[in-house]
């Protein structure tokens, strides 16, 4: 298992794994598209868009990121998107990261530990733990046709009747990733299985399959899938390549079968809508009617190719940006401030390499002074665990004080006209972990 395995930086990319974490969001659109549409089905089938989507960013990228701290943290804000994301490295045995992201009308969190062997000249990662997503839908959906005629559904409602939304909750396990051609030194990325997404409300489900290519490359990066109703009736037919884009065909589709498939866009409206409440109320009086001939249900987004020496995508660029403004008020274990991240973004891979151990063995120190009783138990400042009864497992839920006291320690920095990064002192509970 080499996520217990400390090796060379030379293998690792600029990235921590929490970042990675965080890179599932570059396509949250669909997310917001899927608040939009009133046919439960049709939202499932952009969840699980969603869901595929997370692979794309792997394409061309061999590279490993580095393994987070314990207690290591991420932040990312979008205030384009609308939407705050917060990852933390809660366990170090097993090592797991969680991550949740708050939308103006929906919430993303996962969980996951990863472990990596070597098989038959090839590296396996297989990751555990389950992906959520939350959508806060218009009360109006629910006395609309296209629920009515659906048939029952497998729970009640979740209702906020103060804020005129109603929930659904959606799972899925994340898929295992092949890294091939190590002994050959041409090295590619496939990942393989079913991405199977379920509506625990309604019962409607998703399934993509992420096929293999076997030793001839025949259906390298091919998916195939079908959306199936509450009832079970499949209503679309999935294909494409993850890769480049997907393409979903009703399955009562119109129009000839060579017509160019169609692209659904995201509301620029939406955009202005600030708050959950907004959000509901647009979504409810502007819903969005899947068209009934193919259409497009994921793009890939262009990668900048220049300078680009760990081909990666420009969401996952933007995640190392520390604009001089921003420095005082990041959380001090923030993935930024990691050394030997930062010595190999800017290319001096000795020093990384120097730091990298340092880490390590400043880790390993504190985890005996822990054992023998010299320091306090570990425990998660940001996250704590918890169960989820619609899919029987454990999960990593936000204690929501994170923006609070990231609030309040700003406050603290702006008195004292603070222009460099924050000391653990500034922020409450928080250790000294680079």
């Amino acid at each position: 298992d080499l996520s217990k395995v400390s090796v060379p930086v030379f293998f690792n990319e600029p990235t921590s794994f929490l970042q990675r974490f965080t890179e599932d969001m570059e396509y949250c659109d669909m997310l917001e598209i899927a608040t939009m549409l009133p046919r439960s089905a049709d939202r499932t089938l952009f969840v699980a868009g969603f869901a595929m989507s997370n692979y794309a960013s792997t394409f061309g990228r061999i590279a490993k990121p580095f393994n987070p701290l314990l207690g290591e943290t991420f932040e990312y804000v979008r205030r384009d998107k609308r939407y705050r994301a917060l990852s933390e490295q809660v366990e170090h045995h097993p090592p797991i990261s969680a991550c949740w992201v708050e939308g103006k009308n929906y919430v993303y969190h996962a969980d996951t530990n990863i472990k990596s062997k070597f098989n038959s000249g090839s590296l396996t990662v297989v990751p555990t733990g389950v992906c959520h997503v939350e959508l806060k839908l218009p009360l109006a959906f629910l006395d609309r046709d296209d629920e009515k005629n659906a048939g029952a559904a497998c729970q009640p409602p979740r209702i906020n009747e103060a804020e005129g939304y109603f929930t659904e909750h959606y799972t899925w396990n994340k898929l295992t990733t092949n890294v091939n051609g190590i002994m050959i030194a041409n090295f590619w990325i496939e990942h393989v299985g079913d991405l199977d997404v379920l509506n625990h409300r309604s019962g409607d489900r998703t399934k993509i399959t992420f096929m293999q290519s076997g030793w001839t490359g025949r259906n390298k990066f091919k998916v195939t899938g079908e959306a199936l109703d509450r009832q079970g009736n499949k209503v679309y037919d999935i294909a494409g390549d993850w890769t480049s884009k997907l393409v979903a065909r009703p399955v009562d589709a119109t129009g000839s079968a060579t017509q160019e498939a169609e692209t659904i866009k995201r509301p620029s409206h939406m955009d202005a809508t600030v708050s959950a409440d907004d959000a509901v109320k647009y979504a409810a009086s502007n819903s969005i009617q899947v068209p009934r001939t193919p259409f497009v249900l994921w793009k890939i987004n262009d990668r900048q190719t220049k300078n680009n020496t760990y081909n990666l995508t420009t969401y996952a660029m933007s995640l190392n940006d520390k604009p001089a403004e921003l420095v005082p008020y990041l959380c001090p274990t923030d993935s930024r401030f990691r050394p030997d991240q930062r010595a190999m973004e800017t290319g001096e891979y000795e020093l990384a390499d120097t730091e990298k151990s340092r880490l390590e063995n400043k880790q390993r120190a504190t985890r005996r002074r822990r054992e023998q009783g010299e320091l306090k138990a570990w425990k998660p400042r940001w996250f704590t665990k918890e169960f989820d009864n619609d899919s029987n497992e454990s999960y990593w839920r936000f204690n929501d004080a994170y923006w609070t006291e990231r609030e309040h320690a700003a406050q603290l920095q702006k008195e004292a006209g603070a222009t460099q990064p924050a000391s653990v002192d500034v922020w409450d509970d928080v250790e000294n972990i680079f």
